[in-house]
């Protein structure tokens, strides 16, 4: 990596997640008289950023970069050498790679350093003291990662010991504990950040589940993978699966993110949930098992009521299915998650 260039401005890639650590994190980089270019990453699952993290880049006036993780990402979720959280997050792993990503994004564009929003002790797992010196290490960024909010208890960047960045306008937040970021957010101006709380879904059990589902049986394309935060999901066979919309707007991504050749599903003359079958050429037994979770899910399981069903690529064309009953017990045994 090239030297710091003590005549020119200084450039930084910031990272960016849209909540409030690294937004802090820019706005003070940026005090220093730092020049900041946003980066931010899309999880596979996702196909476009928060809008709450657009309207953070115009808040911090940053240009933003936005990486959309794939299929290296996925495999590295497969195996990753660190090993997995509480289900099926790997944390360290995760963050590696995504400062691997930066640190290239640095050098094309030209940056001198990469900035984030970590804490000192705030994520057990990846935010212990050991665990951020590997990172740092293992990422190819070693004296070339400042972590402002915590950057006094932590060994000085190239930066730092240089004199080029003041360590002592740097900070000393340590913990879970979230008052005195939020104060400081109080005196900076930033209002606009996505509540903590919510975490990454590779630590929800139900969707590690699918997650594994589907590295197990294959999917045909990237939508399989944005749905998997969508709807019930049911496992008919080895090649064939089915998801049940459980609202308007899940029916509505459901119906986007459909493949041309899935089966869609859905109750003929009353509003209900939409349901797709994937999988190639389905049997006339797994639309009407399909056909019945359409029922199932909807408020008409005990009446009279017909569930037609189309291939996306031709909605035109519909027919009327028989739905096979089945016990709940059966049921839940389809049941992914």
């Amino acid at each position: 990596m090239k030297k710091v260039d003590h005549q020119k401005s200084l450039k930084a890639i910031g990272l960016i997640s849209g909540g409030l650590d690294s937004a802090l994190a820019v706005k003070i980089v940026q005090g220093l008289g730092v020049e900041v270019h946003g980066m931010h990453f899309i999880l596979p699952w996702l196909d476009r950023p928060a809008d709450t993290v657009i309207k953070m880049a115009r808040q911090l006036n940053v240009p933003l970069e936005v990486f959309f993780c794939r299929e290296e990402f996925l495999e590295m979720i497969k195996k990753p050498k660190h090993g997995y959280g509480v289900a099926m997050n790997p944390c360290i792993d995760c963050h590696i790679y995504q400062l691997q990503k930066a640190k290239e994004f640095m050098i094309t564009s030209d940056a001198d350093f990469v900035i984030t929003g970590e804490v000192l002790g705030q994520r057990p797992m990846s935010q212990n003291r050991q665990q951020l010196l590997n990172i740092e290490k293992e990422s190819g960024l070693g004296g070339k990662l400042l972590r402002p909010l915590s950057a006094k208890l932590l060994a000085p960047t190239e930066l730092e010991s240089c004199g080029v960045i003041d360590r002592e306008k740097l900070f000393d937040f340590s913990g879970r504990s979230r008052s005195g970021l939020q104060s400081l957010a109080k005196n900076l101006g930033i209002t606009d950040y996505i509540p903590t709380g919510g975490g990454c879904l590779l630590t929800d059990k139900n969707f590690a589940k699918r997650l594994k589902d589907l590295f197990t049986y294959g999917y045909r394309g990237h939508h399989e993978i944005i749905l998997l935060s969508v709807g019930r999901h049911f496992r008919l066979s080895n090649h064939h699966k089915v998801i049940v919309g459980r609202d308007e707007n899940e029916n509505s991504c459901l119906l986007e993110q459909a493949h041309p050749k899935d089966v869609v599903l859905q109750l003929k003359d009353f509003l209900g949930p939409l349901a797709l079958l994937q999988g190639k050429e389905p049997s006339q037994q797994m639309i009407d098992q399909a056909a019945f979770l359409v029922k199932r899910y909807s408020k008409f399981r005990d009446r009279m009521a017909d569930v037609c069903y189309w291939r996306k690529e031709d909605p035109l064309t519909s027919e009327i299915a028989r739905p096979k009953d089945m016990l709940e017990q059966d049921v839940e045994m389809l049941k992914i998650a």
